[in-house]
């Protein structure tokens, strides 16, 4: 699987030749930066740690073929690197630094091999890598299949993948999909990480890239549409779920009034050696269950969300609930909320906020509006799981300059409450479990601009 992608393209092109072919090309330089306002000094006894700020750079170039018979391909790749790293000159209160090599490559360059056989740090990063190879084939409304590497749409599962994805629209009002991969990356932001295998178990199945599969159906009639899926991980679990959608005006134009109301449902298995996996996002307390942090059997995730737009405008809010433990293998993959949730520190499960935590209840208020180039974005958010307690708010700022450059920010208050028995901080060393409640600052500001051509 991992030169397939390489494969049919170079299967695509050189059926090519002698015959022409359309191709465009296009590409994007981007930096992105966070500076958080919490620079305290480290207090590892107390699990006291500050907010990470950065800046990446990165600069990429492809190109999209219309190869002829049906057949499209596309390649593409990035370059790029970390222009700052704060975390390198965060001080203890002891007036040392902990991580003098920073911890920004956990968001950029993060790399300990496709199969996590050996450990990352910022001596091994990966700052660069093909993120499409792919070959598509459409035939009419009856089939699409597309190979290799590409981004795919998703509810649960989405992102940079490598393998095949199939479509059909034959059957009037439905479109069918499944896809096959065991390799995912993170591309845009502040994420750059090349292809790896998909919830790795080194410790119980030596590491082995096990499959994730899909498959659903989308059915639209007037105003409503149901998708149900199914996900998939030999040993790992498998996932019923289902997307419904009751939409007033589906053309919305910015003119009128429209009404969306979405439910979205996922029920989570965790079979065969899932089971003695040590959970990967700190969900259960050390000092009540020492030596049990496994992900545990599974559980659902229920979310409730509601849209009103009127013109140029629009307002809503959500409800996402978690029973048990069901985003531990789905989530990190995908988030069917439509908003960022990994504007956490470094310094707490790799900047994974506790919306998809065990057992998580969380409350989200949003508006936004748009005035010519410019796009203005509002969101609160209260979260409150058996880790921790958020409560957020941010305001952002997009515009869309000429030549195609478009600029934003982002200014966001985040308090955090982390519980006792739960861990904080990265160093190196296995952090302690708290031995009392922690409230830290997270709020930060973050901005990027990019050239798209």
């Amino acid at each position: 699987m991992k030169t397939l992608g390489k494969t049919l393209l170079a299967v695509g092109i050189f059926t090519s030749l002698g015959n022409g072919f359309e191709y465009k090309v296009n590409g994007q330089v981007q930096n992105y930066s966070k500076f958080g306002f919490n620079n305290d000094k480290i207090n590892q006894a107390k699990g006291k740690y500050p907010t990470d700020s950065f800046s990446t750079m990165i600069a990429s170039l492809g190109v999209n073929m219309d190869i002829g018979a049906g057949f499209q391909a596309g390649l593409g790749g990035t370059i790029g690197g970390i222009v700052y790293d704060g975390t390198k000159y965060q001080k203890t209160i002891d007036n040392t630094t902990l991580n003098p090599d920073g911890l920004v490559w956990n968001y950029f360059g993060f790399w300990a091999g496709n199969d996590y056989r050996f450990s990352a740090s910022a001596n091994n990063t990966k700052n660069y890598f093909i993120q499409n190879a792919f070959i598509t084939y459409t035939y009419d409304k009856y089939i699409q299949i597309k190979g290799g590497r590409f981004q795919m749409p998703g509810d649960w599962f989405s992102g940079y993948i490598q393998g095949l994805y199939l479509q059909s629209w034959a059957i009037p009002h439905t479109r069918l999909w499944s896809f096959a991969t065991n390799h995912r990356a993170s591309w845009g932001g502040k994420w750059f990480k090349d292809y790896k295998y998909i919830n790795p178990n080194v410790a119980k199945d030596n590491g082995k890239g096990f499959y994730v599969f899909g498959v659903g159906a989308e059915f639209k009639y007037k105003n409503f549409s149901a998708q149900p899926y199914f996900y998939a991980q030999d040993s790992r679990f498998y996932a019923p779920g289902i997307h419904l959608t009751y939409d007033t005006n589906p053309d919305f134009k910015s003119e009128g009034f429209r009404s969306k109301t979405e439910i979205i449902f996922l029920h989570m298995t965790h079979v065969g050696p899932a089971l003695q996996k040590s959970t990967a996002y700190n969900n259960y307390d050390a000092l009540l269950y020492p030596g049990q942090q496994f992900v545990g059997r599974g559980g659902e995730s229920l979310l409730l969300k509601q849209t009103f737009e009127i013109d140029r405008y629009y307002f809503g809010g959500a409800f996402y609930k978690n029973f048990g433990n069901p985003n531990e293998f789905l989530a990190p993959y995908g988030d069917p909320t439509g908003f960022d949730n990994y504007d956490n520190s470094v310094y707490d499960s790799a900047a994974w906020n506790n919306v998809f935590r065990r057992d998580a209840i969380n409350g989200f208020l949003f508006a936004g509006a748009q005035y010519a180039q410019l796009k203005i974005t509002l969101l609160g958010r209260y979260t409150d799981t058996p880790r921790a307690r958020e409560e957020a708010f941010s305001i952002g700022l997009d515009y869309k300059f000429a030549h195609n450059i478009l600029a934003g920010l982002k200014a966001e208050y985040y308090n955090n409450t982390t519980f006792k028995g739960f861990t904080l901080g990265y160093s190196g060393n296995k952090p302690k479990p708290l031995t009392q409640n922690v409230t830290q600052d997270r709020s930060y500001i973050s901005t990027f601009i990019q050239h798209n051509f």
